[in-house]
């Protein structure tokens, strides 16, 4: 499942779709989920709204662990710490993987601005950085999810 959910991030990441929608959005293609649901990872693009903090790849992931769980209660707390407790380690892991789980860390471009946002995407350099980051969460998405 790992290697289908990387496949279909990074096809989407080709596409246009950020790091975050392309994350989430391989997430729900694999596991047969509403596609429409991955528009709630526009935002999360660029280290959350383009301010170089979470990675997209990682904000991604996250979003995809609270679907796959699918808490409903607010009184299942057993659930709610396993949601937590797979997203900490899916974000420790990634940052042994990567040296660090913040966007501004892993490329090199103000991504506030559109122009930021170009630029990284007419780098072959940084566009092979970001598939490989969108490959390590996909590896990590589903081990925290099977």
């Amino acid at each position: 499942m790992e290697k289908e959910v990387a496949q279909k991030a990074i096809a989407y990441f080709e596409e246009g779709f950020n790091c975050s929608e392309s994350m989430l959005k391989g997430y729900l293609d694999v596991y047969g989920k509403d596609p429409n649901l991955g528009a709630a990872a526009s935002g999360f693009g660029g280290g959350i709204g383009g301010k170089g903090i979470t990675c997209g790849a990682v904000s991604g992931a996250v979003i995809a662990i609270g679907l796959h769980y699918n808490r409903q209660s607010s009184a299942d707390k057993k659930l709610y710490s396993k949601v937590r407790e797979n997203s900490r380690e899916l974000i420790e892991q990634f940052s042994d993987i990567n040296t660090s789980s913040y966007c501004k860390d892993l490329q090199p471009y103000d991504l506030t601005t559109m122009n930021g946002r170009e630029k990284l995407h007419s780098d072959p350099a940084v566009v092979a950085k970001c598939k490989s980051y969108l490959a390590s969460a996909a590896t990590l998405l589903v081990k925290a999810i099977d």
